[in-house]
């Protein structure tokens, strides 16, 4: 409920600082006294529209400050929780208005945007005026209050829960098919990628390897210089094998005169067949060259190939077979997202068909409970002035076989409260009413009807407006049991509402320095006789009005 109300520059009021009752909150005053300034103040906290006219004349700034009580934090743990912040029994919400217009608006000091300022409002504050019905003229509200009588609290759990599961299957079905249909566009350039490595084959490490066989094809080349030097010192008619052949031909031809030449011509044949050996080693070694030397070339080309390769999919070689590991693997999931495709469409399908069902049980039991809230609505409405009244609750909802798709969290079903308050006139929305003060009676049966929402506070501006008689002691004593419930804010002319039991405020216009100011003051027992009993009998009231008013204020 709302405990505390600060308001500072607000059309004709400079500050106002008032604490209010969990009963009825009656505030009355002559007319142009500034009686709708406190609605005005609780719509800004509502999220209604603000302007730069609100702004009292000369301030820089109009600020709306709102304490409100909560029985039940725990049913605003949704709104808490989309604040990001913790569940409180006290919250403050703070609005302020600057003279360009804009405005920004607070809860517990964080701030809020104008979405979540309206949910909270709504939650928190329910207007019924002469100007302001918006929260009975929704579609969207009148189907919260038809749930609310008929106490459909688990069935919308139940259906919400429905409709995340249905909307958790169409997300993963969602991203099934766009995963399909970015590989599917994608297809023909990613075979042609995977035909151009495949056609290389390369190999893991493979292009190390070539680098080191080409340093030693390198280092082959440069052996192989040397070695063929040896060669030509060893071989040829010049070459040193053949220079001890013809050396041991010469000794062999001297010894036989000389026998002292033997170990000379012994020594040349060894060191022949020394160097024999030896060139026929440095002769192998050098074929062996060769053949390394041979393999440069395939290594050079094998090289630029992976090369060009990196350079697509690199920058390493372990890149390009991964690019190929997974383009190898894209034939595999398309046809593995086609059974995915398969399983969350079925998934979907059944979701839909649980939702469609949840939608049409929770369709059932608004058709009693609009049946039942419109006989009590009618019963109520003929007992605060309109004896002959038709009321009737519609429901405008998808066709069965649409249910499951077209279902929210709160089902497929719009209402429409329709209403004719005198015979002939036939039902028309509720929104198509030009008279407020039939509105405001409507919501007062239509609040009377329901469960209390003890955290949230009702105001009705002059609801009994051109009432008079028996109607407005009807009226006045419903709103009595309601405010026996709930807290309820009403502002009046008639001396009948003013006397109902709870707090009493006066709205009095007061010059301060050649201005006009609005001031608000809570009523003592006996100022509030003075003051029903001016309701009754204008500004100078009879003996007979204070009497009067001692009986209605039940003082005697």
């Amino acid at each position: 409920m709302l405990s505390e109300l600060q308001v500072r520059n607000l059309a004709l009021i400079e500050t106002l600082s008032l604490s209010f009752g969990p009963g009825a909150n009656i505030l009355t005053g002559e007319t142009g006294a500034g009686k709708s300034i406190l609605a005005g103040a609780l719509s800004l906290l509502r999220g209604g529209k603000a302007s730069a006219d609100m702004i009292r004349a000369g301030a820089s700034e109009l600020t709306v400050e709102a304490l409100f009580t909560l029985s039940r934090p725990e049913a605003f743990e949704g709104l808490f929780a989309s604040q990001g912040i913790s569940a409180a029994d006290e919250i403050i919400l703070r609005r302020t208005v600057l003279p360009n217009g804009r405005s920004r608006a607070w809860l517990n000091g964080s701030l809020l945007t104008a979405a979540q300022l309206s949910a909270w409002g709504e939650e928190l504050l329910a207007l019924s005026g002469q100007h302001d019905q918006q929260s009975l003229v929704k579609s969207a509200r009148q189907l919260d209050f038809l749930d609310d009588f008929g106490g459909h609290g688990e069935l919308l759990k139940e259906m919400a829960g429905l409709c995340r599961a249905r909307e958790t299957a169409r997300q993963r079905l969602s991203g099934v098919e766009e995963e399909i249909k970015a590989l599917e566009d994608c297809r023909d350039f990613h075979e042609f990628q995977l035909g151009e490595i495949r056609k290389v084959n390369p190999q893991p490490g493979e292009d190390d390897e070539l680098l080191a066989r080409k340093a030693r094809a390198k280092e082959s080349a440069r052996l192989s210089a040397l070695l063929s030097e040896a060669m030509a010192h060893l071989y040829g008619d010049e070459g040193i094998l053949s220079r001890l052949d013809r050396l041991t031909g010469l000794l062999e031809k001297s010894q036989a005169s000389e026998g002292a030449l033997s170990a000379a011509l012994e020594a040349a044949r060894e060191g022949y067949a020394s160097l024999g050996d030896a060139a026929r080693d440095v002769k192998a070694a050098f074929k062996g060259l060769g053949k390394a030397e041979a393999g440069l070339e395939e290594a050079d080309a094998r090289l630029s190939a992976l090369s060009r390769l990196k350079r697509k999919y690199g920058p390493a070689l372990d890149d390009v077979l991964a690019r190929r590991e997974a383009l190898q693997g894209e034939k595999g999931r398309l046809e593995s997202l086609g059974l995915d495709r398969l399983t969350w469409a079925k998934k979907v399908k059944e979701a839909e068909k649980a939702a469609g069902t949840g939608a049409l049980k929770l369709r059932e039991a608004r058709l009693k409970a609009a049946a039942e809230l419109s006989r009590e609505l009618a019963a109520t409405l003929a007992a605060l002035g309109f004896p002959k009244v038709e009321l009737k609750i519609e429901l405008e909802s998808a066709p069965p076989e649409k249910a499951g798709e077209a279902a929210g969290p709160k089902g497929a079903d719009q209402a429409a409260f329709l209403f004719c308050p005198n015979p002939g006139e036939g039902l028309r929305p509720l929104s198509r009413i030009a008279s407020g003060g039939e509105l405001s009676r409507v919501m007062l049966a239509l609040k009377t009807a329901q469960e209390p929402h003890s955290d949230q506070s009702l105001l009705f501006d002059e609801i009994d407006s051109g009432l008079s008689g028996d109607t407005a002691g009807k009226v006045a004593a419903k709103m009595a049991e309601l405010s026996a419930r709930q807290q309820v804010f009403v502002i009046t002319h008639q001396p009948l509402m003013a006397a109902i039991p709870g707090k009493h405020f006066l709205a009095e216009k007061s010059p301060d320095g050649g201005r006009t100011l609005t001031v608000v003051s809570e009523l003592a027992p006996d100022q509030r006789l003075l003051e029903v009993a001016r309701m009754l009998d204008g500004s100078a009231p009879s003996p007979q009005a204070l009497a009067l008013s001692k009986r209605l204020l039940g003082q005697v």
